[in-house]
């Protein structure tokens, strides 16, 4: 079979801005890279990159669209979660808006799409479920809007309202890489094995995370919020938060034709700091990207 290539996006919140610099660092460097890209796939934050990119916008565009005054747009005004989202998604969805048309559909995309969400009614059953969006076949999901995937799957709960019932796909897998290629051997035909795929795996930055609190005698609002803990929304931080089993999955699986950067952050930044996006992005203009740049060069595009 022919070589099958797969760029994934975490989720993370407004720490998508360093996967975007780090794609544009990518880009600007080997302009062909997305052309020659068989497949998106993201979470969350993630999933409005990689819906950008299978629409046909370059690396320096989702950059550029991750600036200060953009994603400040996004998480501001703030409320107290307690007994409410934090933010409304009236901005995300405009911010959503100017990238896509309204009634453009996962099937109109230019490349193939991989989105997870979670359902909690049940999309096609009458039970809660994951749902993974795509265009890899006519499945029920290939007529989805485009503005309603994206919404759908950064529904981060106690962040976001629930969207059309959908919540974060975080819940399900905040790094989508290994299901993205075991869909794409289920779903796509002809069929693919394990051989053909070469992925590249872009993180948020990752950090050593820990609960330094005594967590025995928590309850479910302790679990939920604990302002003055060091991880202020513990259940949902651990949901979102890097995923090392998929990185371990990949690496089993294809070896040295998977490749994850996820850069080590110096601080810890919440999924709505936004006053840490220029930060985020001068780590990545001063990053090492050599062994990213091995990788493509040698395994990637080969």
């Amino acid at each position: 079979m022919s070589t099958f290539r797969i760029i994934v996006f975490d989720g993370g919140g407004i720490r998508g801005a360093l996967s975007t610099r780090i794609l544009k660092r990518i880009y600007n460097k080997y302009p062909d890279i997305l052309k020659y890209t068989h497949l998106f796939a993201g979470t969350s934050t993630g999933a409005l990159i990689a819906l950008a990119l299978a629409s046909g916008k370059d690396g320096n565009y989702v950059d550029n669209l991750y600036n200060y005054e953009t994603v400040k747009s996004i998480f501001y005004p703030s409320h107290l979660n307690l007994f409410r989202p934090k933010f409304n998604n009236k901005n995300l969805r405009e911010v959503i808006l100017s990238v896509f048309t309204e009634d453009l559909t996962l099937g109109d995309l230019e490349k193939y799409v991989f989105i997870p969400s979670f359902n909690v009614k049940g999309f096609s059953s009458d039970n809660w479920q994951s749902v993974f969006f795509n265009n890899l076949s006519r499945g029920s999901t290939y007529t989805s809007k485009v503005v309603d995937v994206a919404l759908a799957s950064s529904a981060a709960p106690t962040y976001f309202p629930s969207y059309k019932n959908f919540i974060d796909g975080g819940v399900i897998v905040n790094n989508p890489t290994a299901a993205s290629m075991i869909s794409v051997m289920k779903l796509l035909k002809p069929k693919h094995s394990l051989s053909d795929f070469r992925i590249l795996s872009i993180g948020t930055g990752s950090t050593l995370n820990q609960i330094k609190s005594d967590t025995s005698s928590w309850g479910a609002l302790q679990w939920m919020l604990r302002p003055k803990c060091n991880v202020k929304t513990p259940l949902v931080s651990i949901l979102l938060n890097d995923t090392p089993l998929e990185d371990l999955y990949c690496k089993e699986l294809i070896g040295p034709n998977y490749f994850r950067i996820n850069p080590i952050l110096k601080y810890k930044i919440s999924l709505d700091d936004y006053s840490k996006v220029p930060l985020l992005k001068n780590a990545v203009d001063n990053l090492d990207l050599s062994d990213t740049f091995n990788f493509i060069e040698n395994h990637f595009l080969h």
